[in-house]
């Protein structure tokens, strides 16, 4: 199962919740990428670039173990690579959030490497969403609304789309 969406809208957090739910393992693609190169995310995407980082999220995902619950990073399904490998292990569920919750859930957050820039973090995450919403919609079988909802709450549901 995968877990694709924004920063911010969960993926991680109800991710672990869901392995948890399941007794299966939980594997997020940015703690992968990280551990891979001995550098946290920030760092990797300021001295490597996004091209270099995309290649070793691509190789994150490739190494995915089957039958566990994993959380792509959110620029992820702009590959298109990454969407068809996510496919082979179904479902591939969208959390998906407003920008103006997002920008909420992700304030005071300083490791984010898209939103260094000096506007307003909703504006960020507005552009960043419209440039993503076909690749989330493309690469997803399902969509979860996370606005104005509990974790638990989001888990369960998708908990629920585990395949039997």
């Amino acid at each position: 199962m995968w877990l694709v969406g924004m920063m911010g809208s969960g993926k991680t957090s109800v991710g672990r919740l869901v392995a948890r739910a399941l007794h299966v393992p939980f594997y997020d693609t940015d703690e992968a990428v990280a551990a891979m190169a001995g550098r946290s995310i920030a760092v990797l995407w300021d001295q490597l670039g996004e091209p270099r980082f995309r290649a070793l999220e691509r190789s994150a995902i490739e190494s995915t173990p089957s039958g566990a619950v994993a959380a792509a990073g959110g620029g992820a399904v702009l590959d298109p690579v990454n969407r068809q490998t996510m496919r082979f292990d179904p479902p591939v569920v969208w959390l998906r959030a407003t920008p103006e919750n997002l920008a909420r859930r992700l304030e005071g957050a300083s490791d984010r490497p898209l939103l260094t820039e000096t506007r307003p973090r909703v504006d960020l995450l507005r552009e960043i969403l419209e440039a993503r919403a076909d690749s989330y919609e493309t690469a997803a079988t399902h969509v979860v609304e996370t606005d104005d909802r509990e974790l638990a709450d989001v888990a369960e549901e998708v908990t629920e789309l585990w395949p039997i």
